[in-house]
């Protein structure tokens, strides 16, 4: 398989230091978590409405109603909003997303399926999780501390396209560090509230199959060798072939083999039946 043993690690999960444009940069995590409740009470706005207008309209007469303040429901609104708008076509699109949480059997596999949409969009969580991972495939989960002092280290590494560094405050980026510790807590790599040494969590079936289709829209054939959304679940190596045994039990895969080789590709309408209960 290609890891970092065989020198094909940075072809496909590369350091994103010097790549990411400014635009993509944020500190969203600072006030949004994955926030499985909110986010799927959007989503079944937007799915009632296909309008995003009437869903800020609707989402905040809702929140004054219940006298949250203008600003308050704002901000989660705006973050949850980006995330699920740049799905594409390896997520579930939005319409969808509130069937398939209802799919999940507990709120930690409703979260793994919401930190796809976290990486997918966010540039400085995407960042820091490659820097993770590449650390993870070479050194197993020893390297999954997320003591404060070093992921700071991994932060004050960081380099925009333009080549500048971060320019948010000691504080801004320790509530940051907050902010993801706490996603991660949500999908089962760090146990306990005070807990900073990670391990690879356990996967439900919804998101294991999610980070299965986002791995195959985009690497295509090859995804088994490459699955960037096991990985972004921090399934490292050997837990690829374990993963890729509990997809041949599931109606919405199909399972090719030939020449020593093996592949599973999804079915047409993948995500409608998994909305579904189908897949």
């Amino acid at each position: 398989m290609a890891t970092g043993r065989n020198g094909e690690l940075d072809s496909w999960l590369p350091s994103l230091v010097g790549r990411l444009p400014e635009s993509k940069i944020t500190t969203d995590l600072t006030h949004c978590g994955l926030q499985a409740e909110r986010t799927q009470d959007i989503a079944s706005l937007y799915a009632d409405e296909l309008d995003w207008t009437s869903v800020k309209e609707i989402w905040y007469d809702e929140r004054v109603a219940n006298r949250s303040s203008r600003n308050s429901a704002e901000k989660p609104l705006i973050a949850i909003r980006a995330r699920l708008q740049s799905a594409g076509e390896g997520l579930p699109s939005v319409p969808v997303v509130p069937d398939i949480l209802d799919q999940c059997r507990n709120e930690r596999d409703q979260a793994q399926v919401l930190f796809l949409y976290l990486v997918n969009h966010d540039g400085l969580a995407r960042y820091v999780v490659h820097e993770y991972l590449r650390r993870l495939m070479k050194q197993g989960p020893s390297a999954l501390d997320f003591e404060t002092n070093t992921v700071l280290n991994i932060l004050d590494e960081f380099r925009d396209k333009a080549g500048k560094p971060l320019e948010y405050s000691e504080s801004t980026q320790k509530r940051w560090i907050q902010g993801l510790r706490s996603a991660l807590r949500d999908i089962g790599v760090l146990e306990g509230k005070t807990e900073t040494a990670g391990q690879p969590p356990k996967v439900g079936d919804v998101p294991l199959q999610v980070a299965a289709y986002y791995s195959w829209a985009q690497n295509g054939d090859e995804w088994l060798t490459k699955p960037i959304g096991w990985l972004y679940l921090f399934q490292s190596e050997e837990y690829w072939e374990p993963q890729s045994k509990r997809l041949a039990g599931y109606e919405g895969w199909t399972h090719h083999e030939a020449r020593s080789r093996v592949w599973f590709e999804p079915v047409d309408d993948f995500y409608t039946m998994l909305a579904e209960g189908s897949a």
